[in-house]
Formats: structure tokens, C-alpha cells, sequence
């Protein structure tokens, strides 16, 4: 299995069931995984909280997570798969936290467009001038599996795949929440 393969397998397995549990909960979709980066193998998962504090995105809880194991790997020796492109705090944490490879599934386009969130982009554009964060920098490299996946021999599986991931999130619904200052 190829690594885009690996990960949407991770995505399908373990984030995705976290994800619609938590929405259910009155939570956002929004997600994350940590991957050891060799095999793949899942090592931890977490998803939005934000019924409980509005800064528990799913990118702080898995890290939260991640290191609360005291048995955790090297970050740098990890994947962190995002389910939605960081925001402007969740791209720095996990920047601080030492992750260099990040993973994303849907991009910045498809928050604004398909889950009618601009925050994110709206964040960068007033706090940073900015239109994102920069895929490749000092602190990491980020990966668009979409675009990763079309690189691959199995292209054509893995792309159908990804749409039955997109189909899935479209389906789970999702409760209003008003974000404290906003």
C-alpha cells in the first residue's frame, strides 16, 4: 500500500467514526490524526471539543493527546494528518509541537466552499495578510492528499475513495455554534 492509500485507510478507520461521534455531540467536524511516519500505523486520534472550550479544535485535541501517552514517539518521526487545513492557532501548535509532515484532506477552498466556514481564511487574512499558511517552510512540509493521491498508479481508486470520505462528511450534521468574540 502506497502512503496516501495508508492514510485514507487511517481516515476511514479511525477518524472519521471519532468525527461523526463527536459531532453528534454538538462539536465540529473538524479532526486529526497522528501517524507513525514509516508504517502508518495509527497512534492517536482526536476531534473538535469545542462544547467544552472554543480553542479545542481537532488539531489541539490530538495533540493533547499525543502527548499525554509519556510513551509518545519523536512528532518528527510522525505524520500529522489534518482533516480540514489548519487554522492560523492549529497550524502554530502543531508546528510547535514538532510535527514536520503534515497531511490535509479537505483545503482551505473546500472549508470556505463546501462547510460554509471562512473563518479560517478570514483569521489569516486580517491577522497575518496572508492567504494561509505556506505549504513548505522551516518548520514543515504539508500534503494535499487529493493531490498526492492523483499522483499515484491507483489514482483512480483512491480518488473514489476520497469522494466517499467527502460524501461521509457531508452527511454528518453539524449544530450551529456561536465562537465567543465572534
Amino acid at each position: 500500500m502506497n502512503k496516501p492509500q495508508l492514510i485514507i485507510k487511517a481516515i476511514k478507520e479511525k477518524l472519521l467514526p471519532l468525527t461523526e461521534k463527536k459531532a453528534a455531540e454538538g462539536n465540529h467536524l473538524f479532526g486529526g490524526i497522528v501517524l507513525d511516519r514509516q508504517s502508518c500505523r495509527v497512534i492517536t486520534a482526536g476531534s473538535n471539543n469545542r462544547q467544552e472550550n472554543p480553542i479545542y479544535h481537532g488539531e489541539i485535541d490530538t495533540i493533547q493527546r499525543f502527548f499525554a501517552d509519556r510513551n509518545h514517539p519523536d512528532p518528527a518521526s510522525c505524520l500529522f494528518v489534518a482533516s480540514h487545513d489548519p487554522c492560523p492557532m492549529c497550524i502554530s501548535a502543531i508546528s510547535w509541537a514538532g510535527f514536520h509532515e503534515i497531511w490535509v484532506l479537505f483545503g482551505y477552498d473546500d472549508v470556505k466552499r463546501k462547510f460554509g466556514m471562512p473563518v479560517d481564511l478570514m483569521m489569516y487574512q486580517e491577522l497575518f495578510a496572508s492567504e494561509g499558511a505556506s505549504d513548505e517552510n522551516s518548520f514543515f512540509r504539508k500534503y494535499y492528499l487529493k493531490k498526492e493521491a492523483a499522483k499515484q498508479k491507483n489514482a483512480a481508486e483512491l480518488l473514489k475513495e476520497i469522494a466517499e470520505i467527502e460524501a461521509r462528511y457531508d452527511r454528518i450534521p453539524v449544530q450551529y455554534f456561536r465562537y465567543p468574540g465572534m
